[in-house]
């Protein structure tokens, strides 16, 4: 057991009062979360009570994407900037990394790296979160081999995101991925199973070479929670379907997990103690981030075309799935609640879905809901050294909540 120390992170404040912050300790015992999940059928479905700007403790708000519209006071507007020179070699490396003497499974696992690379968002959140938490001085950062290390982190993040997406792809049966043809297209759905677990064997190869037997449980723990994550996506159970708690839990395993342990490693890596305030500042930067990431992707599925978001409009609906912004509209529109718990299976529920939330307040709760959590991630950040990267962090996290892709 690595005794890695409890989150103190919470997903929001449930509906009437404070949140009964309850433990949940992973299968390897690599840390707690401490979220406020209700434990009884009486507190299911209890939907976040969230200050109309600010945090819940009452304390002024960080953000303001959707007011001023400017980056946070001193921030950088160019956050992808500070770690670009970093970032530039990690596809090449990555590509070093998939060689194989099959061609077929070397191109299919390489593809997003030799032709959509898009802002490499998950690197730059490590090499960030680097920068932040180092010791050293900018004239000294390279020194020894810790931020080579770190570096490292941000390759094998990528190359477990990147897979997930390929094996996502098979599973929804998307035609297309940033703008392109999703990999299961061009060669096979056999193919492209594969190809996402060769980069996923490769990634563990790599992390591995870190020798930090804790980050290799903390990251390996990062792969259980995103099967789990689909698990829950394709088994949700028909009561579920209008759970909140299910919706964010299955977010935190789909999305947020990978780049809360990515985050938390990267400062472990640093010579930061597992239990540490910079540890778990990153943990709870990376936590937060995360939801509010896919809170933010589920409000774009209803608000923005498809050919600008790089993917059906409305894909997560056809999918059967009920996300923030349709649960948030049906807490006022009951005609969605049948709709739901079929999956907008019969002709016309998507269309009727996508009226009723556009007529709805559902799509401006989800935003505050992302914007809840973007502001404990710029409170988590602001507790890491000051410098030029904790500040790109916070930049970040406005680029997240103003993003249309």
């Amino acid at each position: 057991r690595s005794g890695v120390a409890p989150f103190l992170g919470r997903v929001g404040m449930q509906a009437g009062g404070e949140a009964e912050l309850v433990d949940r300790e992973n299968a390897h015992g690599v840390g707690l979360l401490q979220e406020p999940f209700g434990k009884g059928k009486g507190e299911r479905g209890a939907f976040p009570s969230l200050p109309e700007h600010g945090n819940h403790q009452g304390e002024p708000a960080i953000l303001d994407p959707w007011g001023k519209g400017t980056f946070p006071e001193g921030c950088p507007d160019d956050p992808f900037g500070i770690v670009a020179e970093e970032i530039s070699p990690f596809a090449d490396s990555i590509k070093q990394v998939l060689a194989t003497d099959h061609p077929i499974l070397e191109e299919a696992a390489k593809h997003f790296f030799a032709q959509r690379q898009g802002k490499q968002f998950r690197p730059t959140i490590v090499m960030l979160m680097a920068k932040a938490c180092s010791t050293k001085s900018a004239e000294s950062l390279h020194e020894g081999d810790t931020y080579s290390k770190q570096a490292m982190l941000g390759q094998i993040t990528e190359m477990i995101h990147v897979a997930s997406l390929i094996h996502d792809d098979v599973l929804d049966e998307a035609d297309t991925r940033r703008g392109g043809e999703a990999v299961h297209k061009l060669y096979s759905n056999k193919v492209a199973v594969i190809a996402g677990d060769y980069l996923l064997a490769r990634a563990s190869v790599v992390l591995a070479q870190l020798h930090d037997n804790e980050v290799t449980e903390i990251m390996s723990t990062a792969l259980e929670s995103l099967v789990q994550g689909e698990i829950m996506q394709i088994r949700t159970a028909s009561d579920d379907l209008l759970d909140m708690v299910t919706y964010l839990r299955k977010s935190y395993h789909k999305t947020a997990s990978l780049i809360c342990d990515a985050c938390k490693s990267c400062a472990i890596l640093g010579g930061h103690a597992h239990d540490s305030e910079i540890a778990r500042a990153a943990e709870a930067y990376g936590f937060h981030l995360g939801l509010a990431y896919q809170i933010i992707d589920d409000v774009l599925d209803f608000t923005v075309a498809s050919d600008v978001l790089g993917k059906p409009a409305m894909a997560d609906v056809s999918l059967g799935l009920s996300t923030a912004p349709v649960l948030y509209a049906a807490q006022s529109n009951p005609e969605l609640v049948p709709l739901i718990k079929r999956k907008f299976k019969n002709p016309g529920d998507i269309d009727a879905a996508l009226r009723i939330v556009l007529e709805s307040d559902g799509v401006d709760k989800a935003k505050a809901l992302a914007l809840f959590h973007a502001e404990e991630a710029a409170r988590a950040a602001s507790r890491l050294p000051e410098g030029e990267a904790s500040k790109g962090l916070t930049s970040l996290l406005h680029i997240v909540l103003s993003r249309n892709s």
